[in-house]
Protein backbone atom coordinates (compact mmCIF):
# COMPACT_ATOMS: atom_id res chain seq x y z
CA UNK A 1 0.00 0.00 0.00
CA UNK A 2 1.49 3.72 -0.61
CA UNK A 3 1.94 5.38 2.46
CA UNK A 4 -0.06 8.69 1.89
CA UNK A 5 0.27 10.74 5.31
CA UNK A 6 -2.04 14.05 6.21
CA UNK A 7 0.01 17.42 6.53
CA UNK A 8 0.19 17.02 10.09
CA UNK A 9 0.08 21.25 11.10
CA UNK A 10 3.15 23.23 12.69
CA UNK A 11 1.86 22.74 16.23
CA UNK A 12 1.90 19.04 15.50
CA UNK A 13 4.72 17.07 17.44
CA UNK A 14 5.48 13.74 19.34
CA UNK A 15 4.46 13.64 22.59
CA UNK A 16 7.63 13.15 23.86
CA UNK A 17 8.66 16.58 21.79
CA UNK A 18 7.93 20.23 23.28
CA UNK A 19 9.83 22.48 20.68
CA UNK A 20 8.38 23.59 18.10
CA UNK A 21 9.95 25.63 14.43
CA UNK A 22 7.72 29.13 15.50
CA UNK A 23 10.06 29.65 18.39
CA UNK A 24 13.38 28.90 17.23
CA UNK A 25 15.89 31.98 16.84
CA UNK A 26 16.03 33.13 13.09
CA UNK A 27 19.59 31.60 12.92
CA UNK A 28 18.19 27.71 14.48
CA UNK A 29 15.22 28.28 11.74
CA UNK A 30 18.24 28.95 9.11
CA UNK A 31 20.12 26.16 10.09
CA UNK A 32 17.47 23.86 9.93
CA UNK A 33 16.40 24.87 6.47
CA UNK A 34 19.79 24.20 5.61
CA UNK A 35 19.49 20.38 6.76
CA UNK A 36 16.25 20.57 5.28
CA UNK A 37 18.04 21.28 1.66
CA UNK A 38 20.91 18.99 2.29
CA UNK A 39 17.96 16.11 2.99
CA UNK A 40 15.84 16.69 -0.20
CA UNK A 41 19.16 16.66 -1.99
CA UNK A 42 20.18 13.18 -0.78
CA UNK A 43 17.21 11.77 0.18
CA UNK A 44 14.35 13.51 -1.41
CA UNK A 45 13.58 11.57 -4.39
CA UNK A 46 14.03 8.22 -2.54
CA UNK A 47 11.20 9.86 -0.07
CA UNK A 48 9.08 10.69 -3.40
CA UNK A 49 9.36 6.97 -5.24
CA UNK A 50 8.51 5.14 -2.07
CA UNK A 51 5.29 7.30 -0.74
CA UNK A 52 7.56 8.87 2.28
CA UNK A 53 7.01 12.24 1.86
CA UNK A 54 3.70 15.16 3.38
CA UNK A 55 1.18 14.38 0.99
CA UNK A 56 0.50 17.57 -1.00
CA UNK A 57 -2.62 19.87 0.19
CA UNK A 58 -4.17 22.68 -1.29
CA UNK A 59 -5.74 24.25 1.55
CA UNK A 60 -1.70 25.04 2.90
CA UNK A 61 0.48 28.31 1.82
CA UNK A 62 3.87 27.58 0.69
CA UNK A 63 4.93 28.98 4.26
CA UNK A 64 2.51 26.63 5.81
CA UNK A 65 4.07 23.55 3.84
CA UNK A 66 7.89 24.74 4.27
CA UNK A 67 6.92 25.53 8.07
CA UNK A 68 5.55 21.80 8.37
CA UNK A 69 8.04 20.12 6.37
CA UNK A 70 10.56 21.81 8.77
CA UNK A 71 8.66 21.20 11.82
CA UNK A 72 8.86 17.27 11.04
CA UNK A 73 12.41 17.71 10.61
CA UNK A 74 12.59 19.08 13.81
CA UNK A 75 10.50 16.43 15.24
CA UNK A 76 12.71 13.56 13.73
CA UNK A 77 15.95 15.17 15.12
CA UNK A 78 14.46 15.19 18.45
CA UNK A 79 13.22 11.46 18.91
CA UNK A 80 16.83 10.68 17.31
CA UNK A 81 18.39 12.05 20.32
CA UNK A 82 15.68 10.26 22.64
CA UNK A 83 16.76 6.73 20.79
CA UNK A 84 20.83 7.17 21.30
CA UNK A 85 19.94 8.40 24.98
CA UNK A 86 18.08 4.87 25.67
CA UNK A 87 20.95 2.95 23.50
CA UNK A 88 24.65 4.15 24.37
CA UNK A 89 26.27 1.53 22.05
CA UNK A 90 24.34 2.81 18.79
CA UNK A 91 24.07 6.12 17.14
CA UNK A 92 21.21 7.87 15.87
CA UNK A 93 20.45 10.39 12.99
CA UNK A 94 17.77 12.00 10.56
CA UNK A 95 19.58 11.19 7.85
CA UNK A 96 17.47 9.21 5.83
CA UNK A 97 14.38 8.35 3.72
CA UNK A 98 11.94 8.49 6.88
CA UNK A 99 12.86 11.72 8.01
CA UNK A 100 9.46 13.85 7.22
CA UNK A 101 7.58 10.73 8.45
CA UNK A 102 6.23 11.24 12.23
CA UNK A 103 6.48 8.77 14.73
CA UNK A 104 3.17 7.82 13.97
CA UNK A 105 3.29 7.20 10.36
CA UNK A 106 6.21 5.62 10.71
CA UNK A 107 4.89 2.97 12.65
CA UNK A 108 1.87 2.59 10.50
CA UNK A 109 4.22 2.06 7.48
CA UNK A 110 5.66 -0.56 9.14
CA UNK A 111 2.79 -2.44 10.40
CA UNK A 112 1.22 -2.13 6.95
CA UNK A 113 3.62 -5.12 5.94
CA UNK A 114 3.18 -7.65 8.86
CA UNK A 115 0.25 -9.87 9.55
CA UNK A 116 0.25 -11.84 13.01
CA UNK A 117 -1.82 -15.37 13.82
CA UNK A 118 -2.09 -18.13 11.18
CA UNK A 119 -2.64 -21.57 11.55
CA UNK A 120 0.05 -22.39 9.06
CA UNK A 121 2.33 -21.37 11.42
CA UNK A 122 1.23 -23.41 14.16
CA UNK A 123 1.85 -26.66 12.27
CA UNK A 124 5.49 -25.81 11.76
CA UNK A 125 7.54 -27.79 13.42
CA UNK A 126 9.75 -25.89 16.11
CA UNK A 127 13.54 -27.29 16.23
CA UNK A 128 14.82 -27.53 19.55
CA UNK A 129 17.80 -25.88 20.93
CA UNK A 130 19.49 -29.16 22.04
CA UNK A 131 19.37 -30.34 18.57
CA UNK A 132 20.61 -27.28 16.38
CA UNK A 133 23.56 -26.81 18.77
CA UNK A 134 26.21 -28.92 16.67
CA UNK A 135 30.09 -27.09 16.38
CA UNK A 136 28.85 -23.89 17.03
CA UNK A 137 31.25 -21.18 15.44
CA UNK A 138 31.49 -18.15 18.07
CA UNK A 139 30.73 -15.91 15.36
CA UNK A 140 29.46 -15.58 11.71
CA UNK A 141 28.56 -13.24 9.05
CA UNK A 142 26.99 -15.05 6.27
CA UNK A 143 27.33 -11.57 4.42
CA UNK A 144 31.54 -12.48 3.25
CA UNK A 145 29.92 -15.79 2.15
CA UNK A 146 28.70 -15.45 -1.35
CA UNK A 147 25.41 -16.44 -0.24
CA UNK A 148 23.57 -13.17 0.29
CA UNK A 149 21.84 -11.14 -2.09
CA UNK A 150 22.20 -7.17 -1.95
CA UNK A 151 20.38 -4.92 -0.05
CA UNK A 152 17.10 -4.03 -1.40
CA UNK A 153 13.97 -1.35 -0.64
CA UNK A 154 10.51 -2.43 -0.64
CA UNK A 155 9.39 0.73 -1.39
CA UNK A 156 5.72 1.83 -0.44
CA UNK A 157 4.81 -1.91 -0.59
CA UNK A 158 4.39 -3.72 2.93
CA UNK A 159 5.67 -6.49 1.43
CA UNK A 160 8.79 -6.74 4.26
CA UNK A 161 7.66 -10.54 4.69
CA UNK A 162 8.72 -11.55 1.14
CA UNK A 163 11.76 -9.62 1.15
CA UNK A 164 12.59 -11.91 3.94
CA UNK A 165 11.58 -14.96 2.65
CA UNK A 166 12.88 -14.49 -0.86
CA UNK A 167 15.94 -14.01 0.84
CA UNK A 168 16.53 -16.78 3.20
CA UNK A 169 16.00 -18.90 0.28
CA UNK A 170 18.34 -17.70 -1.83
CA UNK A 171 20.88 -17.98 0.98
CA UNK A 172 19.54 -21.69 1.75
CA UNK A 173 19.96 -22.45 -2.48
CA UNK A 174 23.03 -21.31 -2.31
CA UNK A 175 24.56 -22.94 0.67
CA UNK A 176 23.20 -26.03 -0.60
CA UNK A 177 24.52 -25.60 -4.65
CA UNK A 178 27.31 -22.88 -4.46
CA UNK A 179 24.97 -20.66 -6.83
CA UNK A 180 23.45 -17.43 -5.35
CA UNK A 181 20.27 -17.05 -7.61
CA UNK A 182 18.46 -13.73 -7.50
CA UNK A 183 14.55 -14.74 -7.29
CA UNK A 184 11.93 -12.38 -7.50
CA UNK A 185 10.17 -11.05 -4.59
CA UNK A 186 7.52 -9.43 -6.78
CA UNK A 187 5.84 -13.14 -7.31
CA UNK A 188 5.89 -14.01 -3.98
CA UNK A 189 3.86 -10.69 -3.25
CA UNK A 190 1.75 -11.21 -6.12
CA UNK A 191 1.30 -14.91 -6.43
CA UNK A 192 1.29 -16.46 -3.10
CA UNK A 193 -1.35 -16.37 -0.68
CA UNK A 194 -0.43 -19.04 1.35
CA UNK A 195 -2.01 -18.68 5.16
CA UNK A 196 -3.55 -15.32 4.16
CA UNK A 197 -1.35 -13.66 2.97
CA UNK A 198 -2.01 -10.44 1.01
CA UNK A 199 0.74 -8.90 -0.75
CA UNK A 200 1.44 -5.54 0.17
CA UNK A 201 -1.33 -5.70 2.81
CA UNK A 202 1.23 -7.85 4.66
CA UNK A 203 1.91 -11.48 4.79
CA UNK A 204 3.39 -14.40 6.51
CA UNK A 205 7.55 -14.96 6.07
CA UNK A 206 7.14 -18.97 6.79
CA UNK A 207 4.61 -19.61 4.45
CA UNK A 208 6.08 -17.67 2.15
CA UNK A 209 9.28 -20.01 1.84
CA UNK A 210 6.81 -22.88 1.59
CA UNK A 211 5.55 -21.01 -1.51
CA UNK A 212 9.53 -20.49 -2.48
CA UNK A 213 10.38 -24.26 -1.79
CA UNK A 214 8.34 -25.13 -4.95
CA UNK A 215 10.02 -23.45 -7.47
CA UNK A 216 10.17 -18.96 -8.27
CA UNK A 217 11.58 -17.11 -10.91
CA UNK A 218 14.07 -15.11 -11.20
CA UNK A 219 14.10 -11.03 -10.51
CA UNK A 220 15.18 -10.24 -13.74
CA UNK A 221 12.06 -12.34 -15.33
CA UNK A 222 9.64 -11.48 -12.96
CA UNK A 223 11.23 -7.72 -11.81
CA UNK A 224 10.05 -6.21 -8.16
CA UNK A 225 7.52 -2.88 -9.45
CA UNK A 226 4.99 -2.98 -6.10
CA UNK A 227 7.64 -0.72 -4.63
CA UNK A 228 7.00 2.30 -6.62
CA UNK A 229 3.17 1.72 -7.75
CA UNK A 230 2.41 0.58 -3.91
CA UNK A 231 0.51 -2.09 -5.75
CA UNK A 232 0.25 -5.60 -5.51
CA UNK A 233 -0.30 -6.51 -8.96
CA UNK A 234 -1.88 -9.33 -10.69
CA UNK A 235 0.51 -12.51 -10.52
CA UNK A 236 1.82 -13.90 -13.52
CA UNK A 237 2.75 -17.12 -14.58
CA UNK A 238 4.48 -16.77 -17.50
CA UNK A 239 8.48 -16.90 -16.93
CA UNK A 240 10.19 -20.17 -15.97
CA UNK A 241 10.35 -21.17 -12.27
CA UNK A 242 13.40 -22.12 -11.21
CA UNK A 243 13.79 -25.53 -9.36
CA UNK A 244 15.25 -24.78 -5.68
CA UNK A 245 17.33 -27.10 -3.29
CA UNK A 246 14.94 -26.39 -0.48
CA UNK A 247 12.50 -27.76 1.73
CA UNK A 248 9.45 -26.32 3.94
CA UNK A 249 9.62 -24.03 6.36
CA UNK A 250 10.82 -25.12 9.96
CA UNK A 251 11.61 -22.68 12.80
CA UNK A 252 12.97 -21.69 16.16
CA UNK A 253 12.97 -19.08 19.00
CA UNK A 254 15.26 -18.05 21.79
CA UNK A 255 18.75 -16.74 22.05
CA UNK A 256 20.96 -20.02 21.84
CA UNK A 257 18.52 -21.74 19.18
CA UNK A 258 18.56 -19.15 16.97
CA UNK A 259 22.03 -18.78 17.25
CA UNK A 260 22.39 -22.38 16.35
CA UNK A 261 20.24 -22.22 13.95
CA UNK A 262 22.06 -19.02 12.01
CA UNK A 263 25.39 -21.02 12.42
CA UNK A 264 23.95 -23.19 9.22
CA UNK A 265 21.54 -20.38 7.16
CA UNK A 266 20.72 -17.17 7.61
CA UNK A 267 16.79 -16.76 9.26
CA UNK A 268 13.95 -14.96 8.86
CA UNK A 269 13.09 -13.15 11.64
CA UNK A 270 9.87 -11.06 12.87
CA UNK A 271 11.56 -7.73 14.89
CA UNK A 272 9.45 -4.82 16.48
CA UNK A 273 11.00 -1.81 14.20
CA UNK A 274 8.16 0.60 13.91
CA UNK A 275 9.63 2.94 16.38
CA UNK A 276 11.84 5.63 16.68
CA UNK A 277 14.83 3.56 17.00
CA UNK A 278 14.29 1.80 14.29
CA UNK A 279 13.20 4.95 12.16
CA UNK A 280 16.23 6.58 13.06
CA UNK A 281 18.98 4.32 13.29
CA UNK A 282 22.35 4.42 11.82
CA UNK A 283 24.89 1.81 13.58
CA UNK A 284 26.30 0.86 16.59
CA UNK A 285 24.48 -2.17 18.55
CA UNK A 286 20.65 -1.56 19.61
CA UNK A 287 20.03 -2.33 23.13
CA UNK A 288 16.31 -1.38 23.81
CA UNK A 289 13.65 -1.03 21.46
CA UNK A 290 9.80 0.39 22.88
CA UNK A 291 6.93 -1.46 23.06
CA UNK A 292 7.25 -5.08 22.62
CA UNK A 293 5.08 -6.52 19.37
CA UNK A 294 6.55 -7.43 15.95
CA UNK A 295 5.69 -5.79 13.26
CA UNK A 296 8.30 -6.29 10.66
CA UNK A 297 10.32 -9.04 8.65
CA UNK A 298 13.90 -8.98 8.49
CA UNK A 299 17.14 -11.39 8.02
CA UNK A 300 19.04 -12.46 10.40
CA UNK A 301 22.77 -13.06 8.99
CA UNK A 302 25.35 -13.11 11.65
CA UNK A 303 26.28 -13.03 15.29
CA UNK A 304 29.13 -12.87 17.86
CA UNK A 305 29.00 -12.88 21.08
CA UNK A 306 27.03 -9.75 21.79
CA UNK A 307 24.88 -8.92 18.70
CA UNK A 308 23.06 -10.05 15.97
CA UNK A 309 23.62 -8.82 12.39
CA UNK A 310 20.24 -8.40 10.80
CA UNK A 311 19.44 -7.07 7.17
CA UNK A 312 16.52 -5.01 6.33
CA UNK A 313 14.58 -4.11 3.25
CA UNK A 314 14.58 -0.57 3.33
CA UNK A 315 18.05 0.39 1.20
CA UNK A 316 21.64 1.31 1.61
CA UNK A 317 20.99 4.20 2.93
CA UNK A 318 19.52 3.35 5.96
CA UNK A 319 21.42 1.95 8.95
CA UNK A 320 24.79 0.51 8.30
CA UNK A 321 24.62 0.33 4.76
CA UNK A 322 20.64 -1.63 5.15
CA UNK A 323 21.69 -3.39 8.42
CA UNK A 324 21.14 -3.32 11.92
CA UNK A 325 22.59 -4.98 15.01
CA UNK A 326 20.51 -5.89 18.05
CA UNK A 327 22.01 -6.67 21.39
CA UNK A 328 21.82 -10.52 22.20
CA UNK A 329 20.32 -11.58 25.25
CA UNK A 330 19.65 -14.77 27.60
CA UNK A 331 15.89 -13.80 28.43
CA UNK A 332 12.79 -13.68 26.42
CA UNK A 333 11.97 -12.26 22.82
CA UNK A 334 15.41 -10.24 22.79
CA UNK A 335 16.49 -6.98 21.58
CA UNK A 336 13.41 -5.78 19.73
CA UNK A 337 11.66 -9.48 19.71
CA UNK A 338 14.90 -10.62 17.16
CA UNK A 339 14.84 -14.28 18.89
CA UNK A 340 11.00 -14.40 18.99
CA UNK A 341 10.13 -16.02 15.70
CA UNK A 342 12.67 -17.31 13.32
CA UNK A 343 11.99 -19.77 10.44
CA UNK A 344 13.78 -21.01 7.71
CA UNK A 345 14.12 -23.34 4.39
CA UNK A 346 15.63 -26.83 5.68
CA UNK A 347 18.32 -27.98 3.56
Amino acid sequence: MRAVFALSGVAATAAAVQQSVMSMSADERMSLEQDLAEWKAEFGEVARQNGLLPAPSSIMSEEDKATNELQRLLDTKLSAEEAALANPDASFNWRNQFALMSNAEFKAYVAVSFRRGSLLRGEIVETSSDEEAVSVQATKDWTSSGCVSPVQNQGSCGSCWAFSAVGVSESAHCIKTGRLLKLSEQQVASCSTNGGSQGCNGGFPWAAIDYASRGLCLASAYPYTSGSSGQTGACKTSCAKQTLSIGTSARVSGDSGVASALNRQPLSVTVEAGNSVWKNYRGGVVSSCPGAQSDHAVIAVGYDGTSFKVKNSWGTGWGESGYIRLKRTTSGQGTCNVVGAASYPRI
